[in-house]
């Protein structure tokens, strides 16, 4: 495992950059002395204590010192107030990783009850006006690698309903040759038929890839739940720019077409009606 110093010198904090002469060295510090105690890659925890850590000190006001920083009763705000827009897993991860870095940093913390974290209402689709956004938005990016990339992240998620986990995990060989089907090989495996007017873009994007290169940002040597948004953040766009609204919009069209539920079901590797029910809100009344 690298070493705290060595990893935490060669981190970008994009979130946090324009205030990192601030608090990058409260960070740093506090990472490097939570990895060591826990035996982990200080760079894996940079994703959600930095946010975090950004929230106290910017939005509630809160000077940079560890114990007031890292309370219970700290935490459960920022769960319930900074992470707006959040799904309930994410928010259930983000808050069992902060309280363990608490019971490490102030173990004298306060005690309080910990509330359940609500079902997430539906994240609402794209109109049409913003998917020509998105669209126009992966057509003008920098290079022909983010150009490519931005492409692929689209047609996988508006085209196919990829759950950004999924996504992340295509390789080349599970999208077929025509790009009318990409298979999913995670807990929800199944094959999925791509939006008909995505296919070209597979078809043309993936062209030049190896069948065991990652469909999107190929040349990474693995998988972490941050790197979509890490891409989004790189290109400096003020566009809502998730696969989770991607989803939801992929979803939404099927619904609107009536495809039949079970089939709709094994598609999207949902599970129940009612997950699915849940979507019918953002469809146009009858």
């Amino acid at each position: 495992m690298p070493s705290a110093s060595s990893t935490s010198a060669t981190y970008t904090p994009l979130l946090a950059l324009p205030w990192w002469d601030t608090i990058g060295p409260f960070l740093t510090s506090l990472v490097d002395d939570v990895a060591t105690a826990l035996d982990v890659n200080p760079r894996s925890l940079y994703p959600f204590v930095t946010p975090f850590v950004l929230w106290c000190w910017q939005t509630k006001g809160l000077d940079l010192d560890r114990a007031k920083i890292f309370r219970r009763s700290r935490i459960e705000s920022f769960v319930i107030n900074g992470m707006t827009g959040m799904s309930r897993g994410t928010k259930n991860t983000l808050r069992g990783k902060l309280l363990r870095i608490s019971e490490v940093v102030a173990p004298d913390s306060e005690p309080v009850p910990l509330y359940g974290i609500g079902r997430s209402t539906p994240t609402p689709p794209y109109d049409s006006e913003q998917r020509a956004e998105l669209y126009s938005w992966s057509r003008t990016r920098g290079t022909s690698a983010a150009r490519r990339d931005a492409a692929v992240l689209l047609a996988l998620g508006l085209g196919a309903g990829l759950a950004t986990r999924e996504l992340l995990e295509v390789h080349r060989r599970d999208v077929s040759v025509d790009g009318a089907f990409v298979r999913v090989r995670d807990a929800r495996r199944r094959s999925v038929p791509v939006e008909e007017g995505w296919r070209p873009v597979l078809r043309q994007q993936l062209a030049d890839l190896a069948p065991d290169d990652w469909a999107f940002r190929p040349g990474r040597s693995g998988t972490s739940s941050g790197q979509v948004a890490d891409f989004v953040r790189r290109t400096a766009t003020d566009l809502d720019i998730r696969p989770a609204r991607m989803r939801s919009t992929w979803l939404c069209w099927r619904l609107e077409r009536n495809t039949p539920v079970d089939t709709l079901l094994a598609e999207s590797g949902l599970h129940t009606y009612a997950s699915l029910d849940r979507y019918r809100v953002f469809l146009p009344l009858p």
